[in-house]
């Protein structure tokens, strides 16, 4: 690889809004590394980006494990560095009010979508600072609405959106930006299996999202440190910038 060849991290790339958006990076020309915990749906979707990217580097285990989490930035490195790290892995869980919530299932909920983004940018930092990177941690409505059964997860999104804003001020200096991205409603198999025996066929595809990711790596990273974008047609506020 040489130096100007760009690359991403992408985790939860197996399917869904992650894959969409290793898709739209291997178009782009990026190499990448993904991330999934099942290594069929993994080694699929790296077959499929590989028909774009220059190299592809499936790393399949769970992101809450630190081996998996040091070997995606150990091919991000073998690679050459890294451009965007996006942080997309995430866990649901089952849909149901707080009076009845496990609390101990927050053991999982909150290291999946809170610690393990946290940490795996801490590794990839130094790469990422080489590059003057940009960090992109998914997000979700539900960290603000209220949504009623959805407070557990809207919670860990709540502490990853508050998270985001400080890491993007705080690596001003290091020429590092980072952002949110909530990509809205959508048909996903996380979305059905937390509503078992609802139709969501009325939501729309992750494919949606394209437009605005290949908008999102337009942008010059310091243009858009510390922002929170809608990623569906309709936000204006990325919208009026295209």
């Amino acid at each position: 690889m040489t130096e100007s060849t760009r690359i991403a991290l992408v985790t939860g790339a197996s399917r869904g809004l992650g894959l969409v958006i290793a898709r739209v990076l291997a178009r782009r020309g990026y190499s990448l590394v993904i991330g999934g915990r099942e290594r069929g749906a993994l080694d699929s979707a790296a077959v499929e980006l590989s028909a774009d990217a220059p190299a592809v580097r499936p790393i399949p285990g769970d992101i809450t494990d630190a081996q998996v989490r040091v070997a995606m930035i150990d091919a991000a490195r073998q690679l050459g560095g890294l451009n965007v790290l996006v942080n997309n892995a995430a866990q649901l869980g089952p849909v149901g009010p707080l009076q009845t919530f496990d609390v101990p299932s927050f053991g999982r909920l909150f290291p999946v979508n809170v610690g393990a983004p946290l940490v795996l940018t801490q590794l990839a930092l130094p790469l990422l600072v080489e590059r003057q990177g940009l960090i992109v941690n998914i997000t979700s409505d539900a960290a603000d609405a209220a949504y009623p059964g959805w407070g557990p997860y809207g919670a860990t999104k709540a502490a990853l959106e508050l998270l985001t804003r400080t890491l993007a001020a705080e690596l001003r200096e290091q020429g590092v930006s980072a952002v949110l991205v909530d990509p809205g409603d959508m048909r996903t198999r996380m979305h059905q299996e937390s509503l078992p025996g609802q139709d969501i066929s009325d939501r729309p595809l992750p494919e949606i999202t394209v437009p605005f990711w290949n908008w999102l790596f337009d942008q010059d990273p310091n243009a858009v440190r510390g922002e929170r974008f809608g990623a569906q047609h309709e936000d204006a506020r990325w919208l009026q910038r295209v």
